[in-house]
Parts: C-alpha cells; sequence; structure tokens
C-alpha cells in the first residue's frame, strides 16, 4: 500500500496543473459540505447542551397557543410525568445607571431554569420563595451581561442594581455557554430571568400568554407524558366548558419545537451543498478517467508482469485518495471561512451561532466526507481498467477497444449528470430567486427609510399604571410630532411583521358558544398618529380620536382583512365588534378602516385587526414611529434628546428603520436564496469545468478523424459545429434528466416558497437558458482547438 501511496503520489507531481485542479475542485465541493454540516449539527442535529435534552418538552394549550395562568397551576398539581415544570413570558426590562439599557427579559416561575438542568455560574437560581407576594425583587443575570455591564465582577451577587426603576438582588450569573431556548425568541438572547409571580387565583383562564416548560422523569416517554396532559385537558374542558373546550393540551419536543421553523430550510441547504459535492466528484472523477486514457501502455504492461486486477483497482482509489485527501485540507480552509461569513449574517441567536465551529466531530465529518470522495471519484477510472484486455491495453491504437468504449461511455455518463445536477439548482436558485422578488414587492410599501422605530418598555412604579403609560405615550407622540423635520408621529403596542396578541370575537348577531370557531383579530393600542406615521392609509371612516376610549362603547378601527371577513360586500362603518366570551369583555363599534399590514412575517398573509387607543394597552412595551420627509436615520439625536428630557431613566432599544425592519424579517429568505443561488454558480462552474475538459479530451481522441474531415474539404465551420453539437447533445441530455428530477422535488419545494408556482413554465426555461449559456462557454475553447488542428500533422503515422 505505501508503495502505491508513492507511485500515486509521483504520478500526481508530474502533472502540477491537473492535480492543482482537481484538488481545488474537491475543495470546493468538500468545503462547502463540512459547512453546512457545521451549520447543521449547530442548528438541527446537536442544537442544546444540556443534560439529557431529550427529556426537555413545551406545554401548549393548542397549537400555538400557550397556556393560562389557571391552566397552568392545575396542569402543575396534576401532572407526575414531570421531573419540573415551570411557566415564563418574555417580557423587556430597563437597566437603570448612568446609561441605561434594555433586556432582553425572561419572567419565569421556578421551576424553568431548574429544568434545564444547568447550575448557575455564581449564586443562585429563582426559588420558589422569590415568587410570594410581597417577596423582595431579585434577578439572575446572563454571563454576557454579567460581563459587559459589570464587568464580571463576582461580587455582584448579592448586590443590589437598579431594573425598572427600583432596587434588585442580584442572585445568580448563568455560565458563559448557558441557551435560553424559547420558542418565542428564537434568534434573541435572554439577558435576565425575574420570578414571574404569578399565584393560583391570578388571571382568568381566556387569556393565554405563558409558556410551559417542563422535564420529564427519567424513563418517561413523551408519547406517555403526552397521553397524560390530553386527559388533564379533557377533565378541565368538561369542568370549565365555556373556556377549554378548544383546548387539547399536548407536548412537543424543545428540540422539535426549536427546529421545526428552520428545519426544512437548513435540510434544503444541506441537500444544494450535497448536489454541488456530487458535481465535484463526477467533475474528478472525469479528469481521472481522461487522463487514464494516456497510460493505457504503462497498466498493459503491469498486468502482463502479473499485477491483479485488484492492485489495478487500488493504485487508482489511492490516486483518487491523495487527491481527497488534499481537497480536504483545502476543504477545512474554505469551511472556516464559510462559517465565519454564515456566523455572521445567520439569523439565529448569538448562542448558535458560537456552536457553528470546526471542531473534532466536525474534522471527523470532513474525513469521513474525503473517503467517500475518493470512492466516487475513483471508481469510474477504477472499473474502466477492469473492462480490458492485455491486448487492448498493449495496442498503440485502441480506439475501438473496450476500455475505450467504456471510458467514453462512463465519461458521457458523468458529464450528463454534472448537467443533471446543475438543472436543478439552477431551477432551484430561479425559484427561490423569484419567491424573493415577489416577497419583496409585496412589502416595498412597508420598506422605507423616513419611518424610524424604536422601543420603549414602561416600566417600574411611574408606568404601573396603564393610564399613565397611555398619557406618557401621547405626550411624547405630540412633543416628537412638534419637533423639525417630523411630519407625523404615534405609538403601538406592535410592529408591522413581528407578531403580537389576539382574541377571537364576537360581529353582527353573534352569540357565546364554546363549541364555536370564532375569527380571531389581531389587537394594537395605538396613539392617533400612528396611521400617519406608519404610512398605512385610511380607507373610509376616520382614524381614532381621544375619546374613543370613554364609555361602555369604545371607538375602534378595523383593517381591510377583518372588514372583507366579517362584513363583506358591507359598509363597516357603525357595526359593533365584541369579545368572545360569556360577558363580553369589550365592546367596540367601527369608526373607520385601514388598509392591510402584514403581523406575522413578511410571507404571512395579513390577518383582520383592531386597532384602539392606548390606554387599552396590555403589556408595558411599546414602540414610537416617527415619519419624516427626509431619513428618519437623522432624527435620533433629537429624539434621544426629547425622550430624556422626559424621563432620563427610560432607554431607547431597537431603533431602525422601516426598511431595517423589513430587512430583518425577511433575512431567513435572503439567506436561502443568496446560498442557492451561490451553490448554483458553483455547480455551473464546475460543469463547464467538467464539459470542457471532456470535450478537450474528445477531441484528443478523435483527432485523427478530424484530420480526415479537414483533408477531404471539411471547412473548420464544419468542425465547430461537429464539437458543439456534442456538447449540446450531452447538456440537453443532462437538462431533460435534470428536469425530471426537479419535477420531482416540486412538491417538497412548494411549502418554502413565497407566492411561486414550482411547476410554472418560466423558471426550467430560465433554469436551462443558464445551463446552456455555461456550456456554451466550456465548448467554446475545445472547438476552437479543433478547428485548428493541422490535417498533415493529425495525419501522421505516430
Amino acid at each position: 500500500m505505501l508503495t502505491d501511496v508513492r507511485l500515486a503520489f509521483r504520478q500526481l507531481a508530474k502533472s502540477p496543473a491537473f492535480t492543482t485542479v482537481a484538488i481545488l475542485t474537491l475543495a470546493v465541493g468538500i468545503g462547502a459540505s463540512v459547512a453546512m454540516f457545521g451549520v447543521l449539527r449547530a442548528l438541527i442535529l446537536q442544537p442544546f447542551s444540556y443534560p439529557q435534552a431529550e427529556q426537555l418538552v413545551q406545554v401548549w394549550s393548542n397549537e400555538g397557543q400557550p397556556l393560562s395562568t389557571p391552566d397552568y397551576f392545575d396542569v402543575a398539581e396534576q401532572m407526575t410525568s414531570f421531573a419540573e415544570f415551570g411557566a415564563y413570558s418574555p417580557q423587556a426590562g430597563n437597566l437603570g445607571g448612568e446609561n441605561p439599557q434594555a433586556l432582553r427579559s425572561v419572567g419565569c416561575t421556578s421551576g424553568v431554569l431548574r429544568a434545564f438542568g444547568i447550575a448557575p455560574a455564581l449564586g443562585r437560581l429563582i426559588e420558589a420563595a422569590d415568587e410570594a407576594k410581597g417577596a423582595a425583587p431579585v434577578v439572575v443575570l446572563s454571563h454576557a451581561l454579567w460581563r459587559d455591564a459589570f464587568g464580571g465582577d463576582p461580587a455582584l451577587v448579592g448586590r443590589t442594581v437598579r431594573i425598572d426603576g427600583r432596587p434588585t438582588t442580584v442572585v445568580g450569573i448563568m455560565p458563559a455557554d448557558f441557551e435560553f431556548a424559547a420558542p418565542w425568541m428564537q434568534g434573541e438572547s435572554a439577558q435576565a430571568w425575574f420570578p414571574l409571580g404569578i399565584q393560583r387565583g391570578d388571571g382568568d383562564r381566556g387569556s393565554h400568554w405563558i409558556c410551559g416548560l417542563a422535564r420529564l422523569k427519567p424513563g418517561v416517554p413523551i408519547a406517555t407524558a403526552d397521553a397524560e396532559l390530553k386527559a388533564i385537558g379533557a377533565r378541565l374542558s368538561a369542568t370549565y366548558p365555556n373556556s377549554n373546550t378548544h383546548k387539547p393540551f399536548f407536548l412537543r419536543s424543545l428540540h422539535q419545537e426549536m427546529t421545526r421553523r428552520t428545519g426544512s430550510q437548513v435540510w434544503l441547504l444541506f441537500g444544494a451543498v450535497v448536489l454541488v459535492l456530487v458535481v465535484a466528484c463526477a467533475n474528478v472523477a472525469s479528469m481521472l478517467l481522461a487522463r487514464s486514457a494516456r497510460r493505457h501502455a504503462e497498466i498493459g504492461v503491469r498486468i502482463a508482469l502479473g499485477a491483479t486486477r485488484a492492485q489495478i483497482v487500488r493504485l487508482s482509489l489511492t490516486e483518487s485518495l491523495l487527491l481527497a485527501a488534499a481537497g480536504m485540507l483545502a476543504g477545512l480552509v474554505f469551511a472556516a471561512a464559510g462559517l465565519q461569513g454564515l456566523r455572521a449574517f445567520a439569523p439565529v441567536s448569538d448562542a448558535r451561532k458560537a456552536a457553528m465551529v470546526l471542531d473534532g466531530g466536525v474534522a471527523a465529518f470532513a474525513a469521513g466526507l474525503a473517503l467517500l470522495t475518493a470512492l466516487l471519484a475513483g471508481l469510474p477510472p477504477a472499473l474502466a481498467a477492469l473492462r480490458v484486455s492485455v491486448s487492448d491495453l498493449l495496442r498503440t491504437e485502441g480506439r475501438g477497444a473496450t476500455g475505450s468504449r467504456t471510458r467514453h461511455h462512463l465519461l458521457r455518463a458523468l458529464i450528463v449528470a454534472q448537467v443533471a445536477v446543475a438543472f436543478m439548482l439552477a431551477n432551484g436558485a430561479a425559484l427561490f430567486s423569484a419567491s424573493y422578488a415577489k416577497l419583496l414587492e409585496d412589502n416595498r410599501a412597508l420598506a422605507t427609510d423616513r419611518v424610524l422605530s424604536m422601543e420603549l418598555n414602561l416600566r417600574g412604579e411611574r408606568y404601573a399604571d396603564k393610564e399613565n403609560r397611555a398619557r406618557f405615550m401621547e405626550r411624547l407622540a405630540e412633543e416628537i410630532a412638534a419637533l423639525p423635520g417630523v411630519a407625523a408621529a404615534g405609538s403601538t403596542t406592535k410592529l408591522p411583521l413581528e407578531g403580537g396578541s389576539n382574541t377571537s370575537i364576537l360581529v353582527n348577531d353573534e352569540v357565546f358558544d364554546p363549541a364555536a370557531d370564532r375569527p380571531l383579530a389581531e389587537v394594537s393600542s395605538i396613539t392617533p398618529g400612528y396611521f400617519a406615521a406608519a404610512g398605512v392609509a385610511l380607507l373610509r371612516g376616520r382614524t381614532l380620536e381621544p375619546g374613543d376610549s370613554q364609555g361602555e362603547i369604545i371607538g375602534a378601527v378595523v383593517n381591510r382583512a377583518l372588514a372583507d371577513k366579517c362584513w363583506p360586500g358591507q359598509d363597516p362603518l357603525g357595526k359593533l365588534i365584541r369579545g368572545n366570551d360569556v360577558n363580553p369583555w369589550f365592546t367596540a363599534r367601527v369608526v373607520g378602516v385601514v388598509e392591510n399590514v402584514r403581523q406575522w412575517g413578511a410571507a404571512h398573509e395579513p390577518n383582520p385587526e383592531i386597532y384602539w387607543t392606548t390606554d387599552r394597552a396590555w403589556g408595558q412595551r411599546m414602540f414610537l414611529i416617527v415619519h419624516s420627509p427626509q431619513p428618519a436615520a437623522r432624527l435620533v439625536p433629537a429624539l434621544r434628546h426629547q425622550i430624556a428630557r422626559l424621563d432620563p431613566d427610560l432607554p431607547l432599544a431597537r431603533i431602525r428603520t422601516f426598511q431595517t425592519v423589513v430587512d430583518e424579517a425577511m433575512k431567513g429568505q435572503h439567506v436561502v436564496t443568496t446560498l442557492i443561488d451561490g451553490f448554483m454558480a458553483a455547480a455551473l462552474g464546475l460543469v463547464a469545468l467538467g464539459l470542457y475538459g471532456t470535450l478537450s479530451y474528445h477531441v484528443l481522441q478523435r483527432t485523427r478523424e478530424i484530420g480526415v474531415r479537414l483533408a477531404i474539404g471539411a471547412s473548420r465551420r464544419d468542425v465547430l459545429r461537429l464539437v458543439f453539437r456534442q456538447g449540446a447533445a450531452w447538456t440537453v441530455a443532462g437538462i431533460l434528466i435534470g428536469a425530471g428530477g426537479s419535477f420531482a422535488l416540486a412538491s417538497a419545494l412548494r411549502a418554502l416558497l413565497y407566492g411561486v408556482d414550482t411547476l410554472n413554465a418560466v423558471t426550467p426555461f430560465l433554469a436551462a437558458g443558464i445551463v446552456l449559456g455555461a456550456a456554451l462557454l466550456a465548448c467554446g475553447l475545445p472547438a476552437w482547438r479543433a478547428s485548428r488542428v493541422d490535417p498533415i500533422v493529425a495525419l501522421r503515422a505516430d
């Protein structure tokens, strides 16, 4: 074997150009695959480092519906399958001091952090006593916040810091590598954990706002715990039919919950990069096949001297193994650069980005991939060697030999396979590019740099009363609107594209029926200037006025989607909307209709929505919206000054233009589209290289034939046409096979695309044009060389 290695090394060293191209080709395929494997492992395969992470589950009362406070306590008291169980809700807080800053915090019960099974780096976790009424406020800080805001001072534990306007005791610091995995916080990192402070008897069963997290007891399968939870849900439904009829209750593993949104996209990208690797392997196999034609005599001598077929195959595989090993080493360099780029713009949390590394596991995958690559690239030339006889190999002119025919067949098959794969990638890239363009177009009205948004977390004693919060936001909006360069200003409880809260409603003559499915409506609390500031067009009626919050029947504005759904073909003005409850918790009269705004993402169709005044806001997080005739980012210093004048302890968070809001909402689609396009470009480059090499070999083998054609009167143009026709035949065959593969994948891609039919007639023609263009470029140089053949030289005897 060592002899084969030395011989293979010498043979490769004699052809430095061939060796360099082959190594770089494999490096591209292996490097891209290894980088995407690092992403796949960090996001899908092994996203958590918690002890026995498979025992962690999320508890839901219905699909996408969290728990109510009474339901949480009922489940906590009756479930026997849980070792730990807790509830949490993402919140926003403010850290006071010289430079106040907004916090991404979590209110949680004591069971939540215990369920993760991670001990604090310093101090302790939240305990049950911290949740009691009247208990002193405490907080557990993330390692990053402790390091950045407090210099990593270990003496901080036990001291008080000012959070939300009140002294709060720091009781613990979480480890540096701890990640709070929460479905509602994907892409964000929690900085602080507070006691949630809920008590038995708080809230009502119709208010769903807390997530349930549990750790199963050892040996308890998820199916067993899920069956127990469903039985509890059935009992609660029978006991409280008015509120719990539509609550089946179910468990979902934390792993599934955290990966189901991104899993299909990551697997798609990994599949695409594997196709690039297949093209790279086929490319190198073609190069090795063509190169082996020049070693007929050498192989014949070896067999004549007693070399076995197995030894010939081993020598061939040894060469491909050396190339694959060198390609792996170069590929690891490419993979490191690729992972660095992916970490920079992947829309995931800091912890997930940190997990995208080249460690031992990724290196082991790279080694296995190199071995597989060596087999895929080395087997075709090895098989070609097995199909020939000694007399054929020793023959000076072996064009008609079986081995030559086998080699030609394999070369054609490899180039057709490369073209087929490239067409599938080109078709996929065209589909995703069209989908992204459609998404951009449908969100174009919202994407502007003339509208600025900023988050304000109105927490602390000063804002404990919702009327105080409303008065502050109304005053702030009025003063901001009066600033130079501001056309309009307003506030809202939620930004477009970033989700929010909703409620089921009754309209017309509908009466409460717990068994009936009533329409859901998004709910936003706004100041009167919001629509003008956000650029939401008023379609009919009027916007909100201060008096709309007075009386038993309040005034409300609805969007076009709600008006069309509830009163199709009718005038919605003056219609009544009520809360879907035995005793409706609100009654509103429609005073205006506005244009739709997407609430739950750039690709999500607009939901029905109700807007009412700020004094009905449920939470303490508000967004200030400012419209300017100039790029609104220029107003930030003036806005900071104005807000600091009203409340110097109130930090501004997430200051973004609406253009940035749209870009962030579309970041996932943008990343997928960019990577698919990049993989397509890499595959097309490799296919062009493979087609060029195969045609060059083809021309070399037919040099005498071309010389005869020229000698008996064929023109240079005829020779060009001959070579281009051969390349076109292989390309068209590959496109037809690739079209079949694309058709087979159409249904799988449909769920990942927006506003594009996977079986439309445009993208396949576009993909075919892209592949044919690359093929024509690849055919150019071999065709030109063939047309330059000198008939006398070609016909000269060897």
